[in-house]
């Protein structure tokens, strides 16, 4: 009988720890069973009236490039010994979160060496800093944001000695191609360089 008391006894302690322990992890354990929602703050940038917030490349056509006047050459072309320019307007209307702009202009592939960008300036907007020769960076604040316009000039310097070249383009009636590429991040604060 001493033998079955103690077992008993043995018993009913090992419930009671087993118990205890389950009734201590209950009071120091305990769940959120709800979902959590938050507002993620909204990313709309267009690059002259082209929403280019989709996640992929985007390229368009800029056709509001402005010549200038020179009694040898019609109206609205390029040729050599002319310059012109073309505008960008960045607008982040309706972006909750500062931005950060880089545009690198692709010189080498013009297919001509006498056109060159002679300078980016800033026609309305916040400022951008020019990083390399072919580089600019810019920042759009939250507490700023309005459309950045930049003009971008271009000139076809008049080389005789290029004339075969630019006959042949002058000749194959192409469009002139400037490769422009524009890379749109969140600005979070950090040194522009």
């Amino acid at each position: 009988m001493n033998k079955r008391i103690a077992v008993l006894v043995i018993l009913s302690l090992i419930f009671l720890a087993v118990f205890g322990a389950a009734y201590t992890y209950g009071l120091f354990h305990s769940e959120i069973g709800d979902d959590l929602e938050f507002d993620v703050a909204d990313w709309v940038i267009k690059i002259n009236n082209t929403n280019v917030t989709n996640g992929s490349t985007q390229q368009f056509t800029i056709t509001d490039v402005h010549f200038g006047g020179d009694a040898n050459v019609r109206s609205g072309k390029f040729a050599p010994g002319t310059a012109g320019y073309f505008t960008l307007a960045i607008d982040p209307t309706g972006t909750e979160v500062s931005v950060r702009y880089e545009i690198e202009i692709h010189e080498e592939e013009f297919g001509n060496e006498n056109i060159k960008v002679t300078s980016l300036q800033l026609v309305s907007g916040n400022t951008f800093t020019k990083i390399s020769d072919s580089r600019y960076v810019g920042v759009i604040p939250l507490s700023n944001q309005r459309v950045n316009t930049i003009r971008i000039n271009l000139e076809w310097e008049n080389h005789e000695e290029n004339n075969e070249t630019d006959s042949v383009i002058g000749t194959e009636g192409a469009d002139l191609e400037v490769p422009v590429t524009v890379h749109l991040m969140q600005y979070l604060g950090e040194e522009i360089s």
